[in-house]
């Protein structure tokens, strides 16, 4: 299959997703008794100033490179959030390409730099472009015990943010919500792919996880994209108790596809963590893994 095949394919998953999604009623038109839920292809078509025919062929998969202006109007006529109208664009090719599949997973060479200038407590990872952990500092395992091992060794295939969420048994415990961050999770995975339909190491980890995991498998199909930027989780730590910690994300520029995590505490629960911590922390990634 094609990238832009694939890209088409998808684009179409998505389209029939988010019309099965939108009432009459959310668009003004009569609520009446009706086979299936969600709006008609006609009605679709009509709202977004397309012919029936055309929107059919998006849905099927055979219309690609759908114009800037049919992107707008479909995501104005399915009310699309600025996440959501991201995904779209790329989908239907109008957004630059962020990542390659054939880019490799080398960690930038500037986010190594960056972690170096956090001070413990601040635990920081850096993610690619599938949710890998590539680098990390040591206050990082410490946080998550059992995902990372002491900084510079070869980490496993847990800490890969889908798998340690969906995979092990630990984190269910470990994330007081766990419920809300494997939405979240899989919605930042969903997001990411929109860049990434050719890449053959997203598709194997959404097969294994979808195999795997049948929570995983249904978020996945729900197709929700949604990209958190900043926030706040609540963990059951095992040597803290109940602690409530923030993080912020940023992009990192030099290599698209990459992002830097950090994790904040509050002032009390910051200086109990810190106890936690040895007085020396090497930050260095994995040899596979420096750009």
């Amino acid at each position: 299959m094609s990238r832009y095949a694939g890209r088409s394919r998808e684009l179409g998953a998505f389209l029939r997703e988010r019309r099965h999604r939108l009432t009459p009623a959310t668009v003004g038109l009569p609520d009446g008794p009706r086979r299936t839920p969600g709006l008609r292809r006609e009605e679709v078509a009509e709202l977004a100033g397309l012919s029936v025919g055309y929107y059919t062929r998006l849905e099927q998969g055979h219309a690609p490179h759908p114009s800037d202006s049919v992107l707008d109007a479909l995501a104005r006529t399915y009310h699309l959030t600025e996440d959501e109208t991201r995904h779209l664009r790329a989908l239907g090719g109008s957004a630059p390409t962020q990542v390659r599949a054939e880019d490799g997973e080398r960690v930038s060479a500037s986010a190594v730099r960056l972690l170096e200038l956090f001070v413990p407590p601040t635990a920081v990872i850096v993610l690619g472009r599938t949710g890998d952990v590539l680098a990390w500092n040591h206050a990082a395992t410490v946080l998550f015990p059992g995902r990372l091992p002491a900084p510079g060794e070869r980490p496993g295939p847990a800490s890969n943010n889908a798998r340690y969420i969906f995979c092990t048994e630990v984190a269910r415990d470990f994330f007081v919500d766990w419920p809300e961050v494997a939405d979240d999770t899989v919605a930042h995975l969903r997001s990411a792919a929109g860049h990434l339909v050719d890449d053959p190491a997203l598709r194997a980890l959404v097969d294994e996880l979808t195999a795997a995991s049948p929570e995983f498998a249904a978020r996945w199909t729900r197709r929700d994209v949604r990209e958190r930027v900043s926030g706040a989780k609540r963990l059951d730590h095992p040597r803290l108790g109940r602690i409530t910690i923030g993080y912020e994300v940023t992009a990192v520029l030099d290599v698209p596809g990459q992002w830097l995590v950090v994790y904040t505490f509050d002032g009390s629960t910051a200086a109990r963590f810190e106890k936690l911590l040895p007085e020396h922390v090497e930050i260095r990634p994995p040899a596979s893994t420096q750009g």
